[in-house]
């Protein structure tokens, strides 16, 4: 077995080994992934620029009389925010683990499958939080990164009046569902922005689909008071306001924990999109809002052997795996870390309503 570890460190595993480790971004069962993608790219500070160029409304060209001055067009002002602040990473103390598990009678041969499904796990927390932040910037048009002594916003320029929008579902509402929806289309419309889909959560959905304003403008007065089905509502949507994507989203994620007295960790849960936003969005021909970039991290430029890294620089996961001893005290860390952020193509293409429920009178 101890040709498994590295310098014959328990624990300790190969470059090779690694490799696997770190590519599967894309989880079946979110529905966000839809809308932002994930792309691997060696400089993402580049790769944004070209993106953010390459899908803002088209100019106009002119036409000219012969023999006179070309016209001068300008370059699409592109901001790169804060794109290097995206570093996501974390690690676990493996020498501390590997001693449970040896007090516990695990065998030798058994340990590298442990250490391996640590990677895995950390891999996947990077996965996690990348997922937080592509749905944070759908609800909200930003991004923001408030941990580990960072306190900074990425801005992507959506104007402010696209996300301030209100459907009121109370009795006391000034318009009916129906009416408010068209304004937010409207709006959307007089901008040069054509919406085609929508997020929201489920409860949002039953709101919509039980508004007694769309259930007798789908079934008749007779309807008023039965819900909508929801084949009958999406068909609704699509033929009366264009919009052909609903997307619900209800997924909820580890956000933070705390270890208790038992030594048990205690998991504080929150939504990946809030249950209270709905958002309005005009996706590109391939049903892209945008994606997420993905990028090398500091340490893979830093060689191994200063190190004792882990990683491999001629493969390029979406997360990398590395580990190193420290001598003082002797502890063996295992760390998953990548550089992150998402983008969205066209600021103008995302409409963000806050729900609430006006009391009638």
């Amino acid at each position: 077995m101890a040709d498994k570890w590295e310098q014959n460190v328990l624990g300790f595993v190969s470059e090779a080994d690694w490799l696997n480790v770190g590519f599967n971004v894309t989880r079946q069962n979110d529905p966000i992934d839809g809308l932002f993608g994930d792309e691997k790219t060696d400089n993402i500070m580049a790769k944004w620029n070209s993106l953010a160029s390459q899908y803002q409304i088209p100019m106009m060209a002119q036409f000219h009389g012969f023999d006179t001055e070309t016209h001068t067009t300008f370059r699409v002002p592109v901001d790169t925010h804060n794109i290097e602040k995206g570093l996501i990473k974390t690690k676990i103390n493996q020498s501390e683990r590997l001693r449970t598990l040896l007090r516990s009678g695990v065998r030798e041969d058994q340990i590298y499958e442990y250490v391996i499904n640590d990677g895995a796990r950390l891999a996947e927390e990077v996965f996690t939080r990348s997922k937080v932040a592509k749905n944070e910037l759908l609800a909200t048009g930003k991004v923001t990164i408030k941990e580990n002594n960072l306190d900074l916003t990425v801005d992507y320029g959506v104007p402010a009046g696209q996300t301030d929008e209100e459907i009121d579902f109370g009795a006391g509402a000034s318009k009916d569902v129906p009416s408010q929806l068209q304004d937010i289309i409207d709006a959307a419309t007089a901008s040069g922005t054509i919406l085609n889909g929508m997020v929201l959560s489920k409860a949002n959905l039953t709101k919509l689909r039980g508004d007694i304003n769309i259930q007798k403008a789908i079934n008749g007065n007779i309807g008023a008071g039965a819900m909508v089905r929801q084949s009958d509502f999406a068909q609704y949507m699509n033929e009366e306001f264009g919009i052909a994507e609903i997307i619900t989203n209800d997924l909820t994620y580890g956000a933070d924990h705390t270890i208790g007295s038992d030594g048990r960790p205690s998991i504080t849960t929150k939504r990946y999109y809030p249950a209270n936003k709905i958002s309005f969005f005009a996706s590109n021909p391939a049903g892209k809002l945008g994606v997420g970039l993905w990028g090398d991290p500091p340490e893979v430029t830093v060689p191994a052997g200063l190190m004792n890294a882990s990683t491999e620089p001629s493969v390029s996961p979406f997360v990398y795996i590395s580990q190193w001893v420290e001598n003082d005290p002797v502890v063996l860390w295992t760390r998953a870390s990548a550089l992150f952020m998402p983008v969205l193509y066209n600021p103008n293409s995302l409409w963000i309503a806050t729900t609430k429920s006006t009391p009638g009178a």
